[in-house]
């Protein structure tokens, strides 16, 4: 073999082996909430989802792969919706049911979730094919929003878990970790935060959940949440250190190569 022909074959193989570990799998299914099911229709306007109910309406878990507790969270299409629809729910007879203000989340299919702080609402899912000891990388969008049948200033926070169990309002749990508490203006909102933690294995299947934390009670800050991805932290090999690899394949070539001359 040429050394023209050894070179680009070892190029070639360093570069296979970086991009290999460049597309991480995304572990949560339906990150972005935008599959639905609801008696085997999607559905297309802002709903309550979860276990909740009260006057006269029962939600159900119909955002796939995810699961509502009984608090008061509600499921939108979109971020025009979420501000001039009244959602169908436990108290959609305030004809206020809607948020104040909200934006198009950053990327995605605009789909979101809003968890109010006040009950405290969570939304989970079980995460199966993880790596007892692995490390991974969770990231989301979230920001605080306002139902436009109340106002007042208002303070949002997520805690978040990779746990054996879903978060439940008073009951700790390993693992927890929290968003920064942010402040919302009467009737405003802060815009999409972008966040990014870690969690460590401790199963081969976990729950990973959502608790919105508010205050004060009575004016439901609302945590808006989309985008949720969990990956495998990858050990790739720095750059360099893939270059001297490849050096050394190369020399060891041209190495074998003059031996062949030598005996020839």
């Amino acid at each position: 073999m040429k050394l023209s022909k050894i070179s680009a074959a070892l190029t070639l193989s360093t570069a296979l082996a970086m991009s290999t570990h460049a597309a991480p799998i995304n572990l949560v299914q339906n990150g972005d909430f935008s599959q639905t099911d609801l008696n085997e229709n999607p559905v297309a306007a802002p709903t309550q989802f979860g276990t909740g109910s009260g006057n006269g309406y029962r939600a159900s878990n119909f955002i796939t792969d995810w699961a509502g507790n009984n608090g008061y969270e509600i499921w939108y299409p979109d971020a025009t919706s979420a501000t001039t629809v009244n959602a169908t729910g436990e108290w959609t007879s305030t004809g206020k049911e809607k948020l104040w203000a909200v934006t198009p989340p950053p990327n995605g299919t605009n789909t979101f979730v809003a968890l109010d702080g006040g009950t405290p609402s969570s939304i989970s899912q079980q995460i199966d094919d993880l790596v007892v000891g692995q490390t991974y990388t969770l990231t989301f969008d979230w920001g605080a929003a306002q139902m436009q049948s109340r106002t007042g200033n208002t303070t949002e926070q997520l805690a978040v878990a990779l746990s054996n169990n879903p978060l439940m309002p008073g009951i700790s749990q390993p693992q927890v970790q929290y968003t920064a508490k942010i402040p919302n203006l009467s009737e405003g909102f802060t815009g999409w935060q972008f966040a990014t933690m870690q969690f460590t294995a401790n199963a081969t299947t976990q729950t990973l959940s959502f608790l919105s934390i508010g205050t004060p009670v009575g004016l439901p800050p609302m945590a808006v949440l989309t985008n949720v991805s969990l990956t495998p932290v990858s050990h790739v090999p720095e750059p360099s250190v893939m270059m001297l690899f490849g050096a050394g394949l190369f020399g060891l070539a041209l190495f074998t190569h003059r031996r062949t001359i030598d005996l020839l």
